[in-house]
């Protein structure tokens, strides 16, 4: 009867810490075809990380590339995501995930974007703006960056996408988080 009692004990004092967490982040994913041919063969979710590991890692060879970056905030807004709601990370750092989701938060916050906006949201109208200036289609870009998830007129958003500034907190953010993920030092694409 004691070890019934201390095990409806424990459950409920579970359950009660459960309800103190705040509400999960919200979590995307990447599109299937979201990086054309470069990542084939890859674990989808470790090339989404390392295209935004990359990218902050070395904001200087991202300058007057826009839609590499626009697919690098997206890349971070959905591994932030899913590195804090996904089981697959359950092992990570919880420090790592906090930071990660602080890096999602201030790129978003440059961007214009609502830190309540939908994660997949972002990503699909990033992905599709990414793909619009890799098929030269400007104008098809302008319109993926209006409405929606963008607080900011189209032309702005574009224009820091192609002088995207530095951002120390998702450098160091996905810079802790590969050292969870790569703890050997190998497999990360800018880990410096």
């Amino acid at each position: 009867m004691k070890a019934r009692f201390f095990g409806v004990a424990f459950l409920a004092l579970c359950l009660s810490g459960c309800a103190l967490e705040g509400p999960q982040p919200s979590t995307g994913f990447m599109p299937q075809d979201a990086f054309g041919n470069s990542v084939i063969g890859q674990d989808p979710a470790m090339a989404t990380f390392n295209q935004a590991l990359f990218a902050f890692a070395h904001p200087d060879m991202m300058q007057d590339r826009p839609a590499q970056m626009a697919l690098a905030v997206a890349s971070l807004d959905a591994m932030a995501g899913q590195f804090s709601t996904g089981g697959r990370w359950w092992t990570m750092d919880p420090i790592a995930k906090m930071q990660m989701l602080q890096a999602r938060t201030r790129v978003r916050a440059i961007l214009g974007i609502s830190e309540a906006a939908p994660s997949q949201a972002v990503i699909n109208q990033l992905v599709s703006a990414s793909k619009a200036l890799d098929a030269g289609d400007q104008d098809a870009a302008l319109r993926a960056l209006s409405g929606g998830v963008f607080t900011q007129p189209a032309p702005q958003t574009l224009a820091l996408l192609t002088h995207f500034p530095a951002v120390p907190i998702a450098n160091h953010a996905t810079v802790a988080a590969s050292q969870d993920l790569y703890p050997m030092g190998g497999g990360g694409r800018g880990m410096h």
